[in-house]
């Protein structure tokens, strides 16, 4: 039996698309009516993918062990409540998946072991629409790794599985992607502070500098934290920190292709953006801006714009500030009066 823990957006996608493909799968979520609706009438994918999965679904609490494989894709800050739920499951077949937001597979092997960890980057788009319905949003990739970047028999295994939800890939280097992530995520927090789409805030000329420059201070923490980084789809992070004139340009370019390439998406809007105008929650943002934030800060490399970032975040979580084209041009002049025209930090 194969545990998904966390059956929101991607928790629910996954586990719908292992139940189509033949896999014994249990979908464990908080949300009574979600639970509820699964266990009624199945899982309904819709958008990118149309299909109903029967799958058993169960609350937390009614979970039993030992667990054996599992997926864990619950918001970064309900981790520690999650492992308080499966670190007293784990018995000598598990192994837990992390396809979480945030540098969470340090925390899950400080509880569970790191030989019962892996980490997976996920790059497909998906939003919980309702009790018993997720929307697929649209093509992507999943990559996964060991947190000692070897090549296992169980790693190549989890990958398999995974080919049913999205292009999968084994790496070496995990660290690099999940780095990568969470410095991307700046530009899904910068689409969140407005209500335009993704593809027309990351094509947007005007707010290109900024966008550059709020990936080139993550890219630079990463840099002297010694992270390798990898690129991802049309996300090419180091190409965000350019130098010279060329560089520049293709900055710009890359964020051209990256705009272009959500376009053919079915989700035109981020996920931060829907946790606050849509679900009225909180974002996972101290977890992936503030957590760059933070590894900057304890090497000396300081992140201003996206210290600003974070704080309108925060500030539209509180209520007190409106999501607008407004928040970008505080961003842009912050920018222009932190890098002027040097676009951003060199």
């Amino acid at each position: 039996m194969i545990t998904i823990y966390g059956a929101g957006a991607i928790g629910g996608l996954t586990g719908a698309c292992l139940a189509r493909a033949g896999e014994d799968v249990l979908m464990v979520d908080k949300v009574a009516d979600h639970v509820e609706a699964m266990n009624r009438r199945g899982l309904r994918i819709t958008g990118g993918a149309d299909f109903t999965a029967r799958v058993r679904a169960c609350a937390p609490a009614d979970l039993a062990g030992p667990l054996g494989l599992t997926f864990l894709a619950v918001k970064s800050q309900d981790t520690d409540t999650a492992l308080d739920v499966l670190a007293p499951l784990a018995g000598p077949d598990t192994v837990v998946v992390s396809m979480q937001n945030g540098m969470n597979p340090p925390r899950l092997a400080e509880r569970l072991g790191a030989e019962r960890v892996i980490a997976a980057f996920v790059s497909f788009p998906a939003d919980w629409q309702g009790p018993g319905h997720i929307e697929h949003g649209g093509a992507g990739n999943v990559w996964v790794g060991e947190l000692d970047g070897r090549r296992t028999e169980r790693l190549e295994g989890v990958g398999g599985l995974l080919s049913h939800v999205a292009n999968a890939h084994v790496t070496d280097n995990i660290t690099g992607y999940l780095w990568a992530k969470q410095i991307d995520s700046a530009l899904l927090y910068a689409q969140a502070v407005t209500d335009e789409t993704m593809a027309d805030v990351f094509g947007d000329r005007r707010y290109q500098p900024m966008l550059i420059a709020l990936v080139g201070e993550g890219v630079g923490a990463a840099q002297v934290a010694g992270v390798r980084l990898e690129r991802f789809g049309p996300f090419e992070p180091l190409k965000l920190r350019p130098t010279s004139d060329a560089e520049v340009a293709e900055a710009h370019a890359v964020l051209d292709r990256f705009s272009a390439h959500q376009r053919t998406l079915v989700k035109v809007r981020s996920g931060p953006w829907r946790d606050m105008a849509v679900r009225k929650r909180p974002t996972e943002i101290e977890h992936m801006v503030g957590w760059v934030i933070e590894e900057g800060r304890r090497r000396g490399v300081p992140l201003p714009l996206n210290e600003l970032l974070l704080r309108q975040v925060k500030e539209i979580e509180a209520g007190h500030r409106a999501r607008g084209l407004a928040n970008l041009e505080e961003l842009e002049a912050r920018r222009r009066e932190l890098y002027g025209a040097g676009i951003g930090p060199r």
